[in-house]
């Protein structure tokens, strides 16, 4: 009776075990492409870390990573954008004020410009998803300049902007890739 025991509990041990570790690895394609696009930015950590958490399948093509990226980049450009808003409307020093509202109008600019590449997107016009997606880096790295002018030199945004600016590397590459460009 022992014997029988054992003889049913191995494979239920063994389809447990399985079960319990299902979670799909990606296929090769997806790895090579989410490297490529990762080691274009200033932080491959945050970079594969966005796509672990957003990957819907272990298949996914070009076309679903753009997608992702274009998901957390509008995402995080409207986040942004929410809280330079409510910073502006407590802060009273005249240069901070200045600054904020530059880098608010910077902000709006990349959140639209996000907002129409995914508009073209889902119309399946590539192209302009490359070309929307083109002047984000500058309007960026003005705010983060301007943030660091004198009489400024604030912190206040420097963990926002480089989130932005990972997610804009991560944007801007899978959308070269996309069209077929070595990036």
């Amino acid at each position: 009776m022992a014997r029988a025991n054992k003889s049913v509990l191995v494979p239920f041990l063994v389809f447990v075990f399985l079960m319990i570790n299902t979670q799909p690895s990606m296929s090769q394609s997806t790895q090579q492409l989410i490297e490529k696009i990762c080691r274009s930015t200033e932080d491959y950590g945050f970079c594969r870390k966005t796509f672990d958490q957003n990957l819907k399948s272990p298949d996914a093509d070009i076309i679903a990573i753009t997608q992702i990226t274009i998901e957390r980049a509008t995402d995080n450009a409207t986040k942004t954008h929410d809280f330079i808003r409510q910073t502006l409307d407590t802060t009273k020093d005249p240069a901070l004020k200045k600054a904020l509202t530059e880098c608010e109008n910077a902000y709006r600019v990349i959140q639209g410009s996000f907002a129409s590449a995914a508009v073209s997107f889902f119309q399946k016009d590539y192209p302009s998803v490359q070309k929307n997606e083109q002047p984000t880096p500058r309007l960026e790295a003005s705010c983060e300049a301007t943030l660091h002018a004198p009489p400024n030199n604030l912190d206040l945004l420097d963990d926002r902007n480089r989130q932005m600016r990972i997610l804009i590397a991560m944007a801007v590459t899978s959308a070269l890739q996309l069209l077929g460009v070595k990036a």
